[in-house]
């Protein structure tokens, strides 16, 4: 990823705020899987405001469960960045994580971070009446091929009814998640797959061994076993985020791909990570790793290492397109996760519909990131405390 002249990048911010919203979904039309009940999808967004008045959005990823956090850290934030000379949006978090070194060194803190820099990089990309990917060095691609991400219920045919469903609107990979227990995760394997139309590929995340009471390592290399036989993609997170040891030890034992960890907020974790041995595919997310600079570093780390990089890609339109952005101008990335679970804050916040066609996204055209933050949307999604992706 390469900046962009700094005559035509340099600006300084005059004002940030942090902005919450919740899409709550009408009764009985909640997400519901094993993880628990989705009441709401909920955005923690930064806007900033530059010297000439552009505004710009960013989105820290984690503000989906956590959205409570992020206005005192954007606070905190706030002095080491207001009327400060950047000479390009890609200085920001670096600047960031720098001068807040004793208490910004990754969680939602770098999220936070990283989207302070999405939202310079997309008021500068306003500015200028540019695409965000033409300030990071250009687009290397006009599509990119997209893998359909959902795969949530409490039933098999309610997985298997969702997967088909995506095949036939022209993915050709499809992700599915497990359920709580290694043993019904495998039942659930058998069925779904052998339901998939013919051709079809897929994924199957374990959600750090289904989240909250983690898997023995053990028992994640049985369903990778499983996996592994029936075909899989990869198998996405088979371990509990900080377990290296249990991320090698899987991957040592199995031939299926494995992959991890979306939630990392540093550089550094994927690096830990890779040096172990644990995976066989990174992916940073934007609003997750600290920004497109660090997104564009876990690439070439991943790329140096002989591994690939895919992102994750789960929160609003704006986590959608700071990631979109990004990859499109990524040399080694080759392949985009869409979330095709309801999301009107992904719809409502999109200048331009997503272009999806023949299993591929387009590059968008509108400038920055293509997201239009309104004051009619911020009073048709207030924010509702409680809701967001719980997981119970």
């Amino acid at each position: 990823m390469n900046e962009s002249p700094a005559a035509e990048t340099s600006f300084s911010v005059v004002g940030v705020r942090p902005v919450l919203l919740s899409a709550r979904y009408a009764p009985g039309d909640e997400l519901t899987w094993v993880g628990g009940t989705i009441v709401s999808w909920d955005a923690a967004l930064v806007e900033a405001t530059l010297s000439d008045g552009t505004t710009g959005v960013g989105e820290a990823g984690a503000g989906i469960m956590a959205a409570v956090a992020v206005p005192g850290i954007v606070e905190a934030f706030a002095p080491y960045l207001l009327d400060h000379d950047f000479g390009h949006p890609l200085e920001v978090a670096d600047h960031l994580r720098a001068y807040t070194a004793f208490w910004s060194r990754g969680g939602i803190l770098g999220g936070v971070a990283g989207a302070i820099e999405t939202a310079c990089l997309d008021a500068v990309g306003k500015r200028n009446g540019v695409p965000a990917y033409d300030l990071l060095g250009g687009a290397r691609r006009s599509t990119i091929e997209a893998y359909a991400s959902g795969g949530l219920g409490t039933t098999f045919d309610e997985i298997a009814e969702w997967a088909s469903a995506q095949v036939a609107t022209g993915f050709g990979t499809v992700k599915f998640r497990a359920m709580r227990d290694p043993d019904t995760t495998i039942a659930l394997l058998e069925h779904v797959v052998s339901r998939l139309p013919a051709g079809t590929r897929f994924v199957i995340d374990a959600v750090q061994a289904c989240a909250s009471s983690p898997w023995a390592v053990d028992d994640a290399i049985r369903v990778g076993e499983v996996a592994a036989r029936l075909g899989a993609r990869w198998f996405e997170e088979p371990c509990q985020a900080d377990d290296l040891r249990g991320f090698a030890r899987v991957r040592g034992a199995l031939s299926v791909p494995i992959s991890g960890v979306e939630s990392s907020g540093t550089v550094r974790e994927f690096a830990e990570l890779i040096a172990a041995g644990g995976i066989d595919i990174a992916q940073p997310d934007v609003s997750f790793v600290g920004g497109p600079r660090a997104f564009s570093r876990v690439a070439d780390l991943a790329h140096s290492a002989g591994l690939a990089c895919v992102p994750h890609v789960w929160g609003s339109g704006v986590t959608f397109s700071a990631n979109l952005h990004t990859v499109l101008a990524e040399p080694h990335v080759e392949l985009f996760e869409f979330c095709t679970l309801p999301n009107p804050l992904r719809d409502a916040l999109l200048v331009d519909p997503v272009r999806f066609e023949h299993g591929a996204i387009h590059a968008p055209a509108s400038p920055g990131l293509g997201i239009a933050l309104t004051p009619e949307l911020e009073r048709e999604f207030v924010f509702v405390a409680g809701g967001g992706h719980v997981i119970r």
